[in-house]
This record gives structure tokens, sequence and C-alpha cells, in this order.
């Protein structure tokens, strides 16, 4: 291969061991600035190039998996520093925790980069078009693992990049978002690899990322619609009702935190549609459902409401049979009558539940009492006949798990409390997952929490209505339609991506001679 003054430059800087580990920290930390709330999808095409020339000249494997592992662990550590947060509310008494949340995920996460640099290098020749397509895909089939293994967490994946840019996300549709994390690495890599290819193939890069980013964003354009379609035979009402965390469950504040629902919920006017109230995860529990008077205040505030209205309300649940709880969602009909159990079944780790409790004998482990998981994603039916997929807080996250396979729910419902994490970047990471899952899905995505962002949100991606953090708000709204262009979302999605995945990571072993190596 021919050299160019940048390949020497890029030679000189990495040869050294200290020089290419600041550089591989450095634009990990960069990367983390194309999530949410800034969603700055250039800053991708500068850091995943110099991630690439990094793996090029590491003389070692042992040097790439250094290198993809600090790359990973600055991305990481500076996009989800918010999570520290949860753990600084007033009265939390795991604060002793903080130092291992805002490090130690994001050590354990950075090992999947760091093995996908790995594995890059050592079955391609990075210095082609065949083993820049299979960094590409191993790229992504790591972050697809990310997704998956120990339960998952596909937090920030590179495709969420593009969340203000709805023409390139309606090839969600199509695949779902690991599909669109591949061709944003593709996209953002091209550019700065073509100086480390041979001559000959250099215009290979730009013809790729040009041809594909061209037809994901004509097709958006020619399926996007101008104005999103409604149901006009039910409206929403969406509560955020805005308790500060610090005083969410202090006894003597639950009953007005109630009656701050209750009030929000009110009939003011003379609509006379069925009604679908949502109140936010945990918004009331068993205890105050258990109380009469409770009881009979809600009923009183569900009267006003027209026929075959219903409130959708995040619950403490209590199993008295088996002492435990469970995080749920039920649906309370004008009657009282309480009905549609839904368990969370996707529970956080150390959050909800703590992986090998019973072998870690730490006093504040061994007591900490979790949440029961419920059986998985379900499909209800309220009274006017509209089918929901109830999904609370964390399970908005996952691909492909929104719905029941073979469904046709006419919205998602999820509910959560974003109060945990205040003013920082985790709320709108929220619910850019939450926007993403409505895409996919082609089904509207109603969201309701407790403060963070409530929000109606169309198949297409229109936001119908958003919220203000730290804003108590309601709103009223007529219930977007589902896609007309059915697709069953969990059958073929993630087997499609694979199967790209595992194509371009075949050819990119193909070609032999590896040379990565500097020189």
């Amino acid at each position: 291969m021919d050299n160019i003054p940048a390949c020497e430059i890029f030679s000189k800087i990495l040869i050294s061991p200290f020089r290419a580990a600041v550089l591989s920290f450095s634009v990990g930390a960069l990367a983390s600035l194309s999530m949410a709330p800034l969603n700055g999808w250039p800053v991708l095409f500068v850091a995943l190039p110099l991630l690439y020339a990094a793996l090029v000249y590491s003389p070692s494997g042992k040097r790439a998996f250094a290198l993809g592992w600090l790359f990973g662990f600055g991305y990481f550590a500076f996009s989800l520093s918010w999570i520290g947060n949860a753990l600084l509310v007033e009265g939390n008494p795991y604060k002793w925790a903080w130092p291992l949340a805002v490090s130690g995920l994001p050590a354990l996460l950075a090992f999947f980069p760091a093995f996908a640099a790995l594995t890059s290098h050592k079955l391609f020749n990075l210095r082609s078009v065949s083993g820049w397509l299979g960094f590409v895909s191993m790229t992504c089939g790591f972050e697809w693992l990310r997704g998956h293994v120990f339960t998952g967490f596909p937090w920030n994946l590179f495709g969420y990049t593009w969340a203000d840019h709805l023409p390139v996300l309606q090839i969600l549709w199509l695949s779902d978002v690991y599909m669109l994390t591949w061709l944003t690495v593709l996209w953002a890599s091209a550019p700065g690899v073509v100086i480390l290819l041979p001559a000959t193939q250099r215009a290979w890069p730009i013809v790729i990322a040009l041809i594909s980013f061209a037809g994901c964003y004509g097709y958006g354009l020619a399926v996007l619609p101008d104005t999103p379609d409604f149901n006009k035979d039910v409206r929403v009402r969406i509560v955020q009702p805005n308790i500060d965390q610090a005083e969410k469950w202090q006894p003597d504040k639950m009953a007005a935190h109630f009656r701050k629902h209750l009030q929000l919920s009110e009939n003011t006017d003379d609509y006379d549609l069925p009604t679908i109230i949502v109140w936010p995860e945990t918004a009331v529990s068993y205890r105050l459902l258990d109380a009469p008077q409770a009881m009979e205040d809600l009923k009183a505030t569900l009267s006003s409401q027209p026929d075959d209205s219903v409130l959708l309300t995040g619950f403490l649940r209590f199993d008295a049979n088996n002492e435990s709880y469970g995080n749920s969602l039920v649906m309370i009909k004008l009657d009282g009558s309480v009905s549609n159990v839904y368990d969370k079944h996707h529970l956080v780790p150390f959050g909800e539940y703590i992986p090998f409790q019973k072998w870690i004998p730490l006093a504040p482990v061994v007591q900490f009492k979790g949440f029961e998981a419920g059986p998985g994603v379900q499909t209800f039916k309220a009274p006017g006949g509209a089918l929901y997929s109830p999904l609370i807080c964390y399970e908005i996250i996952f691909p492909g798990r929104s719905v029941a396979a073979g469904t046709r729910p006419d919205f998602i419902v999820n509910v959560t409390n974003d109060a945990w994490y205040g003013n920082s970047a985790g709320p709108h990471q929220h619910l850019t997952q939450a926007l993403f899952r409505a895409i996919e899905s082609g089904v509207p995505v109603i969201r309701s929490a407790n403060t963070g962002f409530s929000a109606i949100i169309s198949p297409y991606g229109y936001f119908i209505h958003k919220t203000e953090l730290f804003k108590t708000q309601r709103f009223d709204s007529a219930l977007p339609q589902n896609r007309d262009d059915f697709l069953d979302t969990n059958a073929h999605k993630h087997i499609f991506s694979l199967i790209i995945l595992l194509f371009f990571i075949l050819q990119g072993t193909y070609n032999p001679g590896k040379s990565s190596k500097s020189g």
C-alpha cells in the first residue's frame, strides 16, 4: 500500500501505546455526544474512523483489545454517568454504591467493544474493503450481544443517534435498531477508512456509504406521512404529577400525592368519548387501594368520565400469599374493579433484584427484598375494545420485545418514573428508546412519567404531545392509528439483522493476507 501523509501521521501517533490509549479513551468519550440529548451524529464520523485507525496500527491482539476497552469505557462512562443520580436521592441507603454505578457498569460494558476490536483485528485484513465491512459487522454483532447476554442492556446503541431524523428512522420498520446501528457504523467509519486502504479500493467505502444512506433516506421520505392518522373514537389522557423522588414514599405525603393524581384526572369538559387515563409507574400502592376512603375518592373521580373509560396505572402490588412484591400495571374500571394485572417481567438488575443474591454474603444485599418477575409480554383489552401492550419503565429499551408475537395491539402503554435521574441525559435517552419502539412495532406509544417526559408517539415517530421535565402536566389527545402494513415485529426482524451481520462477518474473513499492523 502506498503511504500518504495522513497514514504516516497515524502511524507515528498510534505506534506509542500511551498515545494510542489516550486517543481511544478520548474518542470514546467524544462518541458519547452522539447520544441524547445532543444527538450529535457528526462526532461518530470522527470517533469511529480514529478507533479503526488505532486497530489498524495495533501490533497485537492484546493491544487491540485494550484499545477497544478504553474506547468503550470512555463512551459508556460519559453517556451513562446519569445512572449514579439514582443513588444520590435523599434518603437512599445505597449511596455507597455510587462509585460502582458510575464506573463499574461502564467497565463491564466496555468488554463488548473490546472483544469486537480483538476479533476484528484477528480475523480481518483491516486494510481492505472486506475487512472494513467485517469490522462494521463485528462491532454491531457485539452490540447485539450486549443487548441480549446477562438479561441484556441495549442502551445507547449507535443507531440511536438519528433520533431527530425521522426519514432515517423509518428503516426500523423493516428491521430494528441493530440494523440501523450497523448502517450507522458503516456510514460514520467510511470517510476516515479510505485513507487506510490501497488506492484501488478507496472509492468503495464512499460509494457503499452513499448508496446505502440514499436508499435509507429515500425510503423514509417515501413512507413518512405528512400528518398522523387518529382513532377518533377514543381519547387518551396522560397524567404527569411531577412528584419529587425523595418525597414519593414518605407516609405523611402519600395521600396528598394520590389527591394530586385525582385532580389531574378529573373530567373538566363535556367530552363524551371513552377516555383512557394513564398514570405513571407505581402511582398507587397496595396500601392505598386497601383504604376504603381512597377507593371511594378514586371511584368518584372515575365516575365523571364517559362510559367505557378506564384508568391504567402503575401499581406497587403485594401478594400476601407468598409475601412478594410486584412492579405492576393494572386497569381500574369506573366501578373501581381492578383487572388486567400485568407484572413487570424484565426487572432491572441491582435495582429491582440482585443477581446471585443468595451467594453474596453482604448485609445490604441479603436484606434486599426485590420484585417478583411477571410471565412476559402480554396483550390486554380495554372495555371499549382497544387492545394494549403494557411495558413498565426499563422494558421499553428492548427491541423486538414490545408486543407479543403475532398480536396487533392498538397501542403500547409505557409507564415510568424518571425522577430518579434528575435533570440529566437519562430521561432524554429513555424517551428516545420509546420513540424507536413505536416505529419498530408500528404501534403508537402512550407514555406516562412521574416526571421525565410523558408523550404520545405515533408509529412513524411523530410526537403528538410531549411534556417538559419537572412540570406538573396533563394532556388529552386522540389515539394515533397503528400502521396499516402489519408485519409480525418479533418473527423476522432480528433474524434479518443477524443474517446480514453473519454474511459480512464471513466475507470479512475471506480476504487473506491480514496486514493490520503499521509499516
